[in-house]
């Protein structure tokens, strides 16, 4: 049965421009290791956590009924990769599919889980979610530097270990039935792995065109979802980490946040920074297509 491994950024969407709105209500996120190094633990309620998880839900449903808009942010020939995925399913030839991401932004993977099961009407479609700071990727970070980005590795022995996880399985998958995707080039180490049998789709790298408008409505869509569940005025999440805290993962000094309008200001200022392309992205649906049906009929066999 197959066995598929997603990246994120620039693979499944273009979540750069979705980054920076963790700050304002993703407690995983607020608690990682470069967010939190110079703050304390984030204590919430359960009652402000469950509302700061439905506002995430909220707002991932405004995306999906503008359609304009989300294809910012997914991309666009997503089907070419997940509806013969869902076929494979159906037939019982699809043991699992994970995202093995090298983000640091938590919220982006989740956000791109409720999307993409929501769109396909596949809830749980994703069994496993491993981003930079997941605890079964340690051996992938052999240079990290407390405060650094470094980008960690992808090996099999870590894709190994994630698909056993996510199948619940003590016993390796075969090479064969393997299909890992990601945007990056030069390819990661699992190359290696392709002429044993593993199939390594290399994507083109998304990156859409993004106005300044357009970023502007995704984080006033954002605001509404916070407004719609009272967050806006609740006080404990207006006197919270999220609200009081320092910034330390910088490239240049540790911004300070004194209040939900410092906050906003914040946030605001990292979408502004984030640049789409300056020419419309080319779809590479017939190779991916081309890719995927080689893929499956190699595991059928």
């Amino acid at each position: 049965m197959a066995c598929v491994a997603f990246d994120l950024d620039n693979t499944l969407g273009f979540f750069e421009v979705t980054n920076a709105l963790a700050y304002l209500w993703s407690p995983q996120f607020l608690e990682n290791p470069e967010q939190s190094r110079k703050n304390g633990p984030l204590t919430l309620s359960r009652g402000l956590d469950n509302k700061l998880r439905q506002a995430r839900l909220s707002f991932a449903y405004s995306l999906l009924r503008d359609k304009s808009i989300l294809s910012t942010i997914l991309r666009p020939n997503l089907d070419a990769m997940i509806v013969p995925l869902l076929e494979a399913k159906r037939q019982r030839q699809l043991k699992t599919v994970i995202m093995y991401s090298n983000t640091g932004v938590s919220y982006s993977t989740e956000l791109a889980k409720n999307l993409i099961e929501t769109l396909y009407k596949s809830p749980g479609l994703f069994s496993l979610i491993a981003d930079h700071w997941h605890p079964l990727r340690r051996a992938d970070h052999p240079n990290h530097r407390p405060g650094q980005y470094v980008e960690p590795r992808k090996t099999i022995e870590t894709l190994q270990l994630l698909f056993k996880r996510a199948s619940r399985s003590s016993n390796d998958i075969p090479l064969q039935n393997i299909l890992f995707v990601d945007d990056r080039t030069p390819k990661h180490a699992l190359q290696q792995q392709e002429p044993a049998g593993l199939t390594y789709l290399v994507p083109s790298h998304f990156v859409p065109v993004i106005t300044a408008e357009q970023k502007d409505y995704i984080l006033f869509l954002a605001l509404t979802a916070l407004q719609q569940h009272g967050i806006l005025s609740n006080k404990e999440y207006l006197e919270s980490g999220f609200c009081f805290r320092d910034i330390p993962y910088e490239m240049t000094n540790h911004h300070s946040i004194r209040g939900f309008p410092d906050l906003l200001d914040y946030v605001s200022s990292v979408m502004d920074r984030v640049h789409g392309s300056v020419n419309p992205w080319t779809p590479d649906t017939q190779a991916i297509s081309r890719q995927l049906e080689e893929f499956l009929e190699q595991v059928r066999k």
